[in-house]
């Protein structure tokens, strides 16, 4: 089988550019033509079918003590989307996500080509994981108790929106910290920080699609690259692959597929839970290859 390019990442390629073609749609949406209007917080295809942040939703019910019915529609149609998908809002749609995305492999470009640093070794989570549902706790116990959602107006997904389509100075500083301070802690919103990313999580833990792992071919390879690509840092060898599971079912899981792409035996594979875990997007198998020398793996 044909070797793919190094630089080649298949699902990377596709979710930056879903996320990509949603961040084009919110800065074309202000035209009066464009059949894709509003903003992060709310918006219409067509100027029919109603999508909102589900978070956005929840803020404005506690702090207001109403919810209107496009708003609930919008975000029943998200959560539903979650329930059967997974948190995938995270993984393929987040304009911040996208551009942390591009910002952590451009880390990743300067470790291999200034201080060569080749061998890739998973970013250690400086902060737990599960401090996203503390701050998920603290902006829903604010709008209730003071009547405000404050996350809307505060939230890194917004202002970037705003930085974009109404060149915000402290938009485009404040989102500036955070790209300077994922240097130091790479992706630390999406893992640890995000409130909105703790409610797909929790609403999308059990979604249909998975990142499925072939029994036959699991644990041949001990490279850990998908372990050391997965950008909310799940043990996906250490813990799924080599413990026998059939999928992964971390709840930070976002369905992003950096670990099919780096997987050099194409041992795992996007697909929906219960189907066969046969390798449908691999005609062919890559040879094994000693740990950490997967070279179409070097990121």
């Amino acid at each position: 089988m044909k070797r793919r390019p190094p630089w080649y990442r298949r699902w990377a390629t596709y979710r930056r550019l879903t996320a990509a073609i949603f961040l084009a749609c919110l800065v074309v949406g202000s035209f009066a033509w464009f059949p894709f209007t509003g903003s992060t917080g709310a918006t219409r295809l067509a100027n029919v079918i109603p999508f909102t942040d589900p978070l956005a939703a929840i803020e404005s019910t506690l702090s207001t003590g109403n919810l209107a019915a496009p708003a609930l529609i919008g975000a029943g149609i998200l959560l539903g989307a979650a329930v059967l998908l997974g948190p995938i809002f995270c993984g393929w749609v987040c304009p911040l996500g996208l551009a942390l995305d591009l910002n952590y492999a451009l880390r990743r470009l300067v470790r291999r080509r200034v201080f060569r640093r080749r061998r890739q070794t998973p970013v250690p989570t400086v902060v737990p994981w599960s401090i996203r549902y503390a701050v998920l706790g603290a902006v829903l116990g604010f709008a209730l108790f003071a009547g405000l959602p404050a996350f809307q107006t505060l939230s890194p997904i917004n202002l970037l929106a705003r930085s974009i389509l109404f060149a915000s100075l402290w938009g485009l500083i404040a989102i500036g910290g955070l790209v300077v301070l994922e240097w130091v802690m790479p992706r630390v919103w999406c893992r640890a920080l995000c409130p909105l990313g703790a409610v797909y999580s929790l609403v999308g833990r059990f979604g249909l699609l998975r990142v499925r792992i072939d029994p036959a071919h699991a644990g041949r390879t001990p490279c850990r690259q998908c372990s050391t690509r997965c950008p909310m840092g799940i043990p996906v060898m250490e813990s799924y692959a080599m413990g026998g599971r059939s999928s992964v079912t971390d709840p930070g899981c976002i369905r992003c597929g950096d670990c099919v792409d780096a997987c050099p035996t194409a041992v795992l594979r996007l697909g929906l839970r219960g189907t066969p875990p046969g390798d449908d997007d691999h005609p062919g198998r890559l040879p094994v290859v000693p740990d950490g020398e997967c070279e179409d793996c070097a990121a």
